[in-house]
């Protein structure tokens, strides 16, 4: 009989063993970003081993990837205080909690876990990767002194503005915002911090790349006090509207430049362009090689095209593309009357 229960005690732990990875292998199921298969096998793994810091890393970053910021925190927490050593798994699980925080809003909270990072200075890359999230989020002392103005669906930080052109700033954005929803009907899982700046040169210097630009993942935006209303809360809002899983230059620029409330006549610049150069357009290799044509072509031509596939189609065929915006997702979501609709779209323009 002992013999007996011996062995299966043996086979069962032989069979566990088996059932179990290591953290190497849900390394590489996270490069992999196979974010949900992690959490369906680690979650249960973890109950044998509660405190493994690096196996809570590797869920707490999974969950956070998938947008599951509250169920993230508990792993980065058991993570961070079981890490006594002050390893690298602690310096990450700071840098991706100050992620979290901030995504439910507990700003201080999350300016903290990301200092704390940086003061550990465990690695490179997670010390750099923490000050950019301290740059982005508008934690540096930079910031001090920037006037903070909160709205129904905005959080506005504005580097030198007076109260009265900063009300009628967040009014106007508040019913651009409302207007432009009204067509993508997005849960946008916080109010979005907008950054408004001055100085196109401050922001250079700070944030190394050009002004404007959104972060829809963080639902921020980053832009200069005079651009259009539109362009970049576009970004963010229509990056909710459904599960994005690629996108192309030609139909996620072409969205925002759709929705942007400039006043300027797009298809008349595009013209000009044509005329100027001695160019034709082409809607498929621009689909395909977007970077290989000029902006000031690119940004007002795929603003048509969006409109024109959004009054040809409708919203709800245009939503089903925009969460695969290749060419070839869109001919089968559109059918044989999408290149007909490019066909006359071209006619139009390069005439």
């Amino acid at each position: 009989m002992k013999i007996t229960i011996t062995c299966i005690l043996l086979l069962t732990s032989i069979m566990t063993i088996g059932q179990n990875k290591t953290a190497q292998d849900f390394w590489k199921l996270y490069q992999s970003q196979k974010y949900d298969l992690i959490v369906e096998q680690l979650t249960p793994q973890l109950n044998e081993r509660p405190n493994d810091v690096e196996l809570n890393l590797i869920l707490g970053r999974s969950q956070a990837d998938l947008g599951n910021y509250s169920k993230a925190i508990p792993y980065l927490e058991n993570s961070i205080e079981h890490d006594n050593k002050n390893n690298w798994e602690k310096a990450w699980a700071l840098g991706y909690i100050g992620n979290c925080l901030f995504m439910i809003e507990e700003y201080e909270k999350s300016k903290k876990a990301l200092s704390d990072c940086i003061s550990l200075n465990i690695t490179k890359n997670a010390t750099k990767y923490a000050y950019g999230r301290m740059l982005l989020f508008g934690f540096d002392s930079f910031y001090d002194g920037w006037k903070v103005y909160e709205s129904d669906n905005f959080r506005f930080h504005f580097q030198n503005m007076s109260d009265s052109d900063a009300k009628k700033y967040v009014q106007s954005h508040e019913n651009t915002y409302q207007g432009i929803n009204s067509f993508f009907k997005s849960e946008i899982p916080k109010k979005i911090d907008f950054f408004v700046w001055n100085s196109k040169e401050d922001a250079k210097k700070l944030m190394n790349q050009n002004l404007g630009f959104a972060k829809p993942y963080f639902s921020i935006v980053h832009s200069h006090y005079q651009q259009t209303l539109g362009h970049e809360m576009t970004h963010v809002i229509s990056h909710y509207a459904t599960e994005i899983k690629q996108k192309t230059g030609l139909i996620n620029e072409g969205t925002s430049v759709c929705f942007d409330q400039a006043t300027q006549d797009k298809e008349q610049i595009v013209k000009d362009w044509i005329s100027t150069n001695g160019k034709k357009i082409d809607i498929h290799k621009i689909w395909e090689s977007w970077t290989d044509y000029p902006m000031e072509l690119t940004y007002p031509l795929s603003g048509l095209f969006v409109k024109e596939l959004i009054d040809n189609f409708g919203r709800d065929k245009f939503i089903e593309c925009f969460g695969n915006q290749t060419y070839e997702n869109a001919k089968k979501v559109l059918g044989e009357n999408l290149d007909k609709v490019i066909l006359d779209f071209e006619n139009n323009i390069n005439t």
